[in-house]
C-alpha cells in the first residue's frame, strides 16, 4: 500500500495509475507512437519557427535552459542576456511548440509502460506504479515552462524567485525523465526474457 501522501492524494494517484491501466490498448499505443513520431522530428530537427534549431544563431554561450541539468537564477539570466532580443523573441516560440511535446511524450510513454507492466507485475503490485514516471516529468516541464515563459515576458526586469524554481524545476525533470527511461528498459527487457523463457522448447 502506498504510504508517501494523505489518503485523498494516494487516492489521486491510484486512480490516475488505473485510468492510464484502463486506456492502455495496442490501438492508442499505435496513435501516440505515430503522434510522437511525427512531432518529435518536427520540433527537435525541422527548420519550422517553435522548432529547436531556431535557437542555434544565437546560442554562442549555450543552448536553451530547458536542455540543462540545473541552472541559478543568475545563471539563467546570463543565457536570456547572452541571446539578445531575437533570440529571446525565438525562444518564447521555441517554449510555445514546448507546450505540446511534454504532454505528447508523457501520455505515449505512461501508456507504453502501462501495457508492460500490465504483462509482468500482478494486479495490485506496486511496481505497477511505475508508470506514473513520465507524468511525473511531464508535471515538471509544464512548470519549469511556465516559469521560463514569466522570466522571458518579463524580461529585462529579473525576477530572481522565479528563475530560481525555473532551474529546481528542470532538475526535477531531469530526473523524473532518466528514471522514466530506465524504467521503460528495464521493464521491456523483463517483459522480453520473460517472453523468451516462456517460448515452448523442440
Amino acid at each position: 500500500r502506498m504510504r508517501a501522501w494523505p489518503d485523498g492524494k494516494t487516492r489521486m494517484l491510484i486512480k490516475l495509475s488505473s485510468a492510464f491501466y484502463k486506456h492502455a490498448t495496442a490501438k492508442t499505443f499505435g496513435l501516440l507512437l505515430l503522434a510522437y513520431g511525427i512531432y518529435m522530428p518536427v520540433f527537435f530537427y525541422a527548420n519550422v519557427p517553435f522548432g529547436l534549431t531556431q535557437i542555434a544563431p544565437y546560442a554562442a554561450n549555450g543552448g536553451i535552459l530547458d536542455l540543462d541539468f540545473f541552472y541559478s537564477a543568475a545563471q539563467a539570466y546570463q543565457r536570456l542576456a547572452g541571446f539578445g532580443p531575437d533570440g529571446r523573441a525565438t525562444y518564447l516560440r521555441i517554449l510555445m511548440g514546448d507546450l505540446i511535446y511534454p504532454g505528447l511524450l508523457g501520455v505515449f510513454m505512461s501508456v507504453t509502460l502501462s501495457l508492460l507492466l500490465r504483462r509482468i507485475v500482478p494486479a495490485g503490485g506496486a511496481w505497477r506504479y511505475l508508470n506514473l514516471l513520465p507524468i511525473a516529468n511531464m508535471a515538471a516541464d509544464y512548470l519549469e515552462n511556465a516559469m521560463l515563459i514569466a522570466l522571458l515576458a518579463a524580461y529585462p526586469a529579473q525576477l530572481n524567485g522565479i528563475a530560481a524554481i525555473a532551474g529546481v524545476a528542470t532538475a526535477i525533470k531531469s530526473v523524473f525523465g532518466l528514471l522514466s527511461f530506465v524504467a521503460l528498459g528495464v521493464v521491456l527487457l523483463i517483459w522480453v526474457i520473460q517472453r523468451v523463457m516462456r517460448r515452448p522448447t523442440t
